[in-house]
């Protein structure tokens, strides 16, 4: 990031080196209820590329045989316009789920949008709806 001087012309080395972010949430107990957060780019940066979204830190297995449950990113207008995270019934305590595993799971990597915006989806069972995890994201910035 930032510029080397070389001749006295500034080289911007912005786009080729983009600055990689890992945002951490809070755990969410998508058994019970739903979480929405947001994500800012760093100050000064424009666009993004979406590299990972996935859970870890599960504490409960996920028992969603009805509604699975869900983690989005997206806009206020649009909640999963970049991504949508399918977390699967049965996705065991000390997992890790993320777009190695739901693979489809990011719909547009590219974004020009200096916010987005996270959501979750409850489970539901045809039991007792049950998961805890902690929701992360890893995006690359660029300048321009």
């Amino acid at each position: 990031m930032g510029a080397v001087v070389s001749n006295s012309a500034a080289i911007d080395h912005s786009e080729k080196y983009p600055r990689t972010v890992t945002y951490t949430f809070n755990p969410v107990d998508f058994g019970a209820g739903t979480y929405a957060g947001s994500i800012k780019a760093p100050n000064g940066y424009t666009r993004g590329r979406i590299l990972d979204v996935g859970i870890f830190e599960i504490t409960e297995t996920f028992a969603c045989d009805t509604t699975t449950a869900k983690v989005r990113l997206g806009t206020t207008g649009d909640a999963d316009a970049y991504a949508e995270l399918i977390i699967p019934d049965t996705t065991a305590a000390t997992d890790t789920f993320n777009t190695q595993d739901d693979t489809d799971a990011v719909k547009s990597n590219a974004f020009t949008s200096t916010q987005i915006e996270l959501t979750t989806v409850q489970s539901a069972d045809s039991g007792t709806a049950a998961g805890i995890a902690t929701p992360y994201v890893v995006i690359d910035w660029f300048v321009r």
